[in-house]
């Protein structure tokens, strides 16, 4: 038995509102070679207007002008006739107006009306659409369709699904489980990433014809529809946290899927990614705008019925939260020309002052959000408080050592850190004898100029045998350990969108002098300025215009910041300490 139908007309009907079915529509009609001249994002609300979609299509050789009136679920005699958006007025409105276009010769084209719903027309609504259709369209020598549950599910099944996701019985069989275990677990399933994997697997491009290949747009559009269909199903969870993590990962390796292509560079292409990365942005705004006044409540990341897991649980899921926060306001300030800057700053010192463990790092990886919110402060031009944050950072890491006996776990294990937190027992793959953490933080000191802090952090390190070191790729314009890369199939960019980057070294961060004696904050400073240009890197996702795709990647696949993510600012914030 064939179950791939079953599976695209059930998810169909369970699209309750005409936004959902607005969003999916226009893939299937890109799929099916139209040329979309406007969608319902443009259009939907404006009753002079009348048409959800408009688009050039084919058919039996002969061009037309498609006319779309979509609907969600069931037609039948209450919403035939009630409401301004009523099927009836909706219908009526589609011929009231012209619609305004430069494509060669429209108004000559012939109309085709299309009412596309993922229900069906029952009891008396048969009769009424039927005389009307007949009346309004038919008679005047204008066609009209049903596109309904039945109709839509052939459509998308052989247009938009089969080519990529409904291919065999085992892509199939990974996209069922993905769909039904979706709310199962706090991660990102193994069959979601092996489903993504297949399917950009299947397809290469040089890039080398003028016009994208259709094999390469239903590719894009497949990976759009994957996209959507996760938003939907994490929105009827009322979670968009799934989302969230699902949709990072497909993010990710569609850019992977464009580097390891050298598409980068493509105007055919960058557009497709483009709107991809965009409904990513739009899904974070989303997950903000339903949680941003809870996370504003004291400790309102906190779940108060979490026990003594929640002493972690509670940390971890600020810095998630935090990590989000900042890079949307980040991606916010860039590119929002309204952008409200003080809203920006009392919403980051609110949530980070109403969680108490904002300053808590557990996992050396958590250095990527304390980076991200000390960078933040730096561009709303609010050094004080950047290095307040920093400073209470420091303050907790030193109490941990101090009074539990801890530092941040560098093997990044939040298990680890709850073994050692209900036990009291270190584990034995507990890692905190080196803290590239402690040594990103230690320059951040010198770039703010918080001697105060520099004043202890020597005698600290020692006291406690810690060793200080930066993760730095052997990739570099000016690497001198080239010859030391194990992964010669892909370069730095194409490690970073599709796993954790190994291939490096890690310089030490040195803090006593030779033969001894401790490095004053003056002699710390000057060596730091020479250590600014040990790592840089021509990134082509930046040239590509996607620089935070960056910031992204690192956070996913738990990969440090490269040392360039930070000591440029020691450039900008101390210029006479750099040397070139």
């Amino acid at each position: 038995m064939d179950i791939r139908p079953i599976i695209v007309q059930k998810y169909l009907e369970s699209l309750k509102e005409d936004t959902e079915l607005d969003a999916l529509f226009p893939l299937l009609l890109q799929a099916m070679n139209f040329e979309i001249l406007s969608t319902p994002k443009e259009y939907k609300g404006f009753p002079q207007y009348g048409k959800d979609i408009v688009a050039i299509g084919m058919e039996g050789g002969k061009k037309y002008r498609y006319y779309f009136e979509i609907k969600a679920g069931y037609i039948d005699g209450r919403n035939w006739t009630t409401g301004q958006n009523s099927v009836r007025s909706s219908l009526t409105m589609t011929l009231d107006h012209d619609f305004a276009t430069t494509y060669p010769n429209f108004k000559e084209l012939p109309i085709k009306v299309v009412l596309a719903f993922n229900g069906l027309v029952s009891g008396k609504a048969r009769g009424l659409l039927t005389g009307f259709a007949q009346k309004e369209f038919i008679d005047k020598g204008i066609s009209f369709e049903e596109w309904n549950i039945w109709k839509l599910t052939e459509l998308f099944n052989a247009k938009l699904f089969g080519p990529y996701l409904f291919t065999d019985q085992n892509n199939t069989r990974l996209f069922n489980r993905v769909i039904v275990n979706l709310n199962v677990n706090d991660g990102v399933s193994q069959d979601f990433i092996d489903l993504v994997d297949t399917i950009l697997a299947k397809e290469n491009w040089s890039g080398n014809s003028r016009k994208i290949p259709r094999r390469i747009v239903l590719l894009f559009g497949t990976l759009n529809l994957i996209a959507l269909v996760l938003y939907n199903e994490a929105k009827g969870y009322n979670n968009l946290d799934i989302a969230k993590r699902y949709l990072i990962h497909l993010l990710l390796r569609f850019w992977h899927w464009v580097l390891k292509n050298k598409l980068e560079g493509n105007p055919k292409v960058i557009p497709f990614f483009a709107r991809h990365f965009m409904f990513y942005h739009a899904l974070l705004r989303e997950y903000l705008k339903r949680t941003v006044d809870i996370a504003l409540l004291k400790d309102g990341l906190s779940h108060h019925e979490g026990g003594r897991y929640d002493e972690v649980g509670y940390t971890h899921r600020t810095f998630e939260y935090l990590k989000t926060l900042c890079y949307v306001l980040k991606f916010e300030k860039r590119f929002d020309p309204n952008f409200d800057m003080e809203k920006a700053k009392s919403l980051l010192i609110g949530i980070i002052n109403a969680n108490s463990v904002s300053k808590r790092v557990l996992l050396d990886i958590h250095s990527l959000t304390v980076m991200d919110v000390i960078h933040l402060f730096i561009e709303f031009g609010e050094l004080e408080n950047a290095k307040t944050y920093l400073r209470e950072v420091l303050g907790y890491i030193k109490n941990g050592k101090e009074l539990y006996g801890r530092m941040p776990d560098a093997n990044n294990s939040l298990e680890n850190v709850i073994k050692f937190t209900v036990t009291g027992k270190k584990p034995i793959y507990y890692v905190d004898g080196t803290s590239p953490l402690l040594a990103t933080l230690l320059e951040y000191v010198a770039i703010l100029n918080v001697k105060e802090d520099y004043a202890w952090l020597p005698d600290f390190v020692q006291e406690h045998d810690i060793t200080l070191g930066i993760f730095v790729p052997h990739q570099g314009v000016n690497s001198t350990s080239k010859e030391l890369i194990e992964d010669k199939e892909n370069d730095l960019e194409e490690q970073l969108f599709s796993t954790s980057v190994k291939d490096g070294y890690q310089s030490e961060i040195r803090i006593k002098k030779f033969p001894e004696g401790d490095l004053d904050f003056d002699e710390f400073l000057e060596e730091l300025g020479e250590r600014v240009n040990e790592f840089t890197y021509n990134y082509r996702t930046d040239k590509a215009g996607f620089p935070m795709l960056r910031d992204l990647a690192h956070h996913y696949y738990g990969t440090p910041y490269f040392p360039d993510r930070w000591r440029p600012l020691l450039k900008l914030l101390n210029p006479k300490e750099t040397k070139e």
